[in-house]
């Protein structure tokens, strides 16, 4: 069954909902900001949710606590506590090294 987008829907993929996925959301230079969870995921883009409203940059990484790995995001759209991102690559934005992965998979980061 191919289910048909509602015509407000600007997402070109399909998303999918998560169910408590939760995430780290992490500066360009590495430092932790907040905890948030995946609310629904596509290949292209997330729809995050966090317990505070903090002033966060456009662009930072997004730690996925269940793959233990860090995706680019930059923010498309914010709503109360709620944030749209679209993963980007960025060749001029260093990658987060293992040391930092393994610092941010951890209880204690």
């Amino acid at each position: 069954m191919v289910r048909k987008k509602p015509p407000h829907e600007r997402r070109k993929e399909e998303r999918q909902q998560t169910r408590l996925r939760s995430g780290k959301i992490v500066g360009l230079d590495g430092r932790f900001i907040i905890e948030c969870q995946f609310r629904d995921i596509a290949p292209h883009g997330a729809r995050l949710s966090t317990a505070d409203v903090p002033s966060l940059p456009e662009r930072f990484w997004l730690f996925d606590d269940f793959y233990a790995r860090a995706l680019l995001a930059q923010v498309v759209w914010r709503a109360n506590r709620e944030i749209g991102v679209q993963l980007i690559t960025d060749s001029a934005v260093p990658v987060l090294d293992e040391e930092r992965l393994s610092q941010l998979a951890s209880k204690y980061y």
